[in-house]
């Protein structure tokens, strides 16, 4: 991704490792000792979660554009050729339009904005996954984060947060539940075509009702329509800000120790 010259110069003293989160960040072999780096961790954790974020916006943004744009090219394409051919010529001409536009319209899109959320949910994963292992470096956490029984990865990493840090509740409450319920909808995507659990259906319908992006079917399958992606990428985006937030009031254990000694 890219970064600003000052983070640019941050993100020199790091190298890249693969750990059990798929992406983790050192910035030194040493314990973090001193304020300067434990903030640099954090600063480091936050750029690289809305960077991924940001970089999914663009994504988002991209392919659905791109979508329109063959839509109306297509369309336009069809109306011209349609007006030098016969009545015969023209059904079959129409026809043949007409499937090309409906898989554009609706095959293409359903595939694109399946795949898009299904990635925006792994963002949202790793980003949690990220905050635990380097708030514990930060922090001196007394244990890393590891995940146990069936329980959602994203819930136990924020219980885990929560256990180590002074987080509260209520600042994040209502960008959580929407985070849990973007879950929902992504496990029905990723594992069954889009088609609910019986347990799921009241609580995805609830909380699809006033959203008109995001809908079920008669049959209680998901529908992402256009600008659903953007709406959860705008969610998720709201609760990690809410997050770190919180995670920043926490005092780093070498601030407490200073002051305590007078500096």
């Amino acid at each position: 991704f890219s970064l600003s010259k000052p983070l640019n110069m941050l993100y020199s003293l790091h190298e890249s490792c693969k750990q059990e989160v798929g992406i983790s960040i050192t910035l030194c072999k040493d314990k973090m000792k001193t304020p300067f780096r434990q903030r640099m961790l954090l600063h480091l954790m936050s750029s690289y979660i809305f960077h991924s974020l940001d970089d999914m916006s663009y994504l988002i943004g991209m392919t659905e554009g791109y979508l329109d744009e063959e839509t109306t090219r297509l369309a336009d394409q069809a109306r011209k050729e349609l007006q030098c051919l016969g009545e015969e010529e023209r059904e079959f001409t129409i026809g043949c339009y007409d499937g090309d536009l409906v898989r554009l319209e609706k095959v293409f899109s359903n595939i694109q904005r399946r795949a898009l959320f299904t990635a925006l949910m792994s963002v949202t994963e790793t980003g949690l996954l990220l905050a635990c292992e380097m708030c514990r470096r930060a922090y001196g956490f007394p244990s890393a984060f590891k995940k146990k029984g069936r329980e959602r990865t994203i819930c136990q990493s924020l219980a885990y947060l929560q256990s180590n840090l002074t987080i509260r509740d209520r600042p994040l409450e209502r960008h959580w539940e929407t985070v849990y319920h973007l879950w929902t909808v992504r496990n029905a995507l990723v594992h069954n075509d889009g088609q609910l659990r019986s347990l799921e259906v009241k609580e995805v319908a609830d909380f699809c009702a006033p959203i008109p992006t995001l809908e079920l079917d008669r049959h209680n399958r998901i529908m992402l329509h256009k600008g659903s992606v953007d709406m959860a990428k705008h969610a998720v985006s709201l609760f990690f800000s809410r997050l770190l937030d919180e995670i920043a009031r926490n005092e780093l254990p070498t601030e407490g120790l200073n002051r305590k000694k007078g500096f």
